[in-house]
């Protein structure tokens, strides 16, 4: 792993507050061949780093709701960085079963050296935040509707800085239908009913 510093002052934030529906169902309800469901497991990798805490955005057990409903995710960003005052956010969606603790301590290490936010090669997720000024500000002004809500806006506003990996594989695949879950090779284990069981 990349070196962090044990005294972190970053939020583990997981982004579970959409509405699936293109997959029909819960996708944090979705089971991973490794950890319970998408949310377990999305949890448990944060819970390896030296974070100051991991929270879950959305309106579920022990998540912290959207002050300002169906923003998407700058919604549940703008309500984590005002419920919580965290100075910065390692932030995965949690959609993404196939990435790993090492990839995002590496994310972690280069968030806290740079002090800006960064993302891997052209993929927006995972993603270091510093809940700064100007990020707090665009947040605000999105929910309102008043600035382009889109992560993509918000990281071209910041001028965040996009950085290489060395980590291989689909670390990056969303999982956002049937098809997609189902196309998985590293979930071709769970038997396809799985996708109608609850946990």
């Amino acid at each position: 792993m990349g070196s962090v510093v044990s005294n972190s002052k970053t939020l583990g934030i997981v982004l579970a507050g959409g509405r699936s529906s293109r997959m029909g169902r819960d996708k944090a309800l979705l089971a991973h061949p490794e950890n319970g469901n998408f949310l377990e497991n999305a949890r448990a990798l944060l819970s390896e780093l030296p974070l100051q805490q991991v929270v879950v955005s959305g309106a579920r057990d022990g998540g912290i709701p959207d002050l300002v409903a169906d923003m998407g995710p700058l919604g549940g960003l703008h309500s984590v960085a005002l419920r919580t005052g965290a100075a910065a956010a390692l932030v995965i969606p949690v959609d993404m079963p196939l990435l790993k603790c090492d990839a995002l301590a590496e994310l972690l290490a280069e968030g806290q050296r740079r002090q800006h936010p960064c993302y891997f090669d052209n993929f927006f997720f995972p993603l270091w935040l510093p809940f700064n000024d100007a990020c707090l500000d665009y947040l605000q002004r999105a929910v309102k509707g008043a600035v382009r809500n889109s992560v993509s806006a918000l990281l071209s506003h910041l001028c965040a800085q996009s950085i290489s990996t060395k980590h291989a594989g689909d670390w990056h695949r969303n999982i956002n239908t049937p098809a997609d879950y189902l196309g998985l090779t590293t979930l071709d284990k769970i038997p396809e009913n799985n996708l109608l069981r609850e946990h």
